[in-house]
């Protein structure tokens, strides 16, 4: 899992097709918005989802 002080875009943008990433479910928020930034401006496809029991937020790239 990526810590709270690393930057979210830049992690993003260096994912691979396949490849899932977990951030802290505190940044909710800021992931998902970078997630569908990214996804429009590049025109790659993102997939979030919440992990309740691990207080984390999951993120695949699709395409």
């Amino acid at each position: 899992m990526i810590d709270n002080q690393q930057k979210i875009r830049p992690i993003l943008q260096g994912l691979k097709v396949g490849e899932e990433i977990s951030f802290p479910i505190i940044r909710l928020k800021s992931v998902r918005t970078q997630a569908s930034e990214l996804g429009a401006i590049y025109n790659k496809q993102f997939t979030t989802k919440v992990n309740r029991n691990k207080q984390t937020i999951d993120v695949r790239r699709l395409s």
